[in-house]
């Protein structure tokens, strides 16, 4: 099916506990994909843990595997439906400016920014429980900011789409009842 086929777009926003609750929802069917991604793998790593001190190039295909089941998760559910799970119990729905479905490009630009997004977070959040250094307090404070600045601006846009939606030309729309 193509991408560019219009499925009687939403214009309402979704909003930002429909959001925050279809993204908990996701995280944990996420955690589960990741999960049985990882007990495949394990054969080949004789039952151990896949470390860098253990593993040395197996490392590398270990976090390369944990992203494409990551894109897939995401991007099957965004390109065929427009829906993950998550956001299918909260009746919202991505798609383009435009209306229509997202194509591969546009879920990978989309899992990209926030992966990012998430990675800069949890790196900050690691740096606020570091004891005694006041520069790992600043710069976890400051990696914070840019989850902040994501999510404060849907407030600011009259669309409700946060800095994420606007860098991969999307929106989260909420679906009839």
């Amino acid at each position: 099916m193509s991408t560019s086929t219009a499925e009687a777009p939403s214009t309402l926003p979704a909003g930002p506990f429909r959001r925050f609750a279809a993204l908990v929802y996701d995280l944990m069917l996420l955690v589960s994909v990741l999960f049985l991604g990882t007990v495949v793998l394990l054969p080949f790593s004789g039952g151990e843990a896949i470390t860098p001190q253990d593993s040395g190039a197996w490392e590398y295909l270990y976090r390369s595997w944990i992203a494409v089941l990551a894109l897939g998760f995401f991007g099957v559910s965004w390109t065929r439906r427009g829906q993950t799970l998550g956001m299918m119990s909260w009746k919202i729905r991505v798609q383009r400016e435009d209306g229509s479905r997202l194509g591969w490009m546009d879920s990978l630009k989309r899992l990209g920014i926030g992966g990012a997004v998430v990675i800069t977070a949890v790196t900050g959040l690691w740096l606020l429980r570091s004891q005694g250094a006041a520069w790992a307090w600043i710069a976890g404070c400051a990696l914070l900011v840019p989850v902040v600045v994501n999510y404060a601006w849907m407030w600011r846009d009259a669309g409700r789409r946060t800095l994420q939606d606007r860098l991969s030309r999307c929106r989260v729309v909420r679906l009839h009842d």
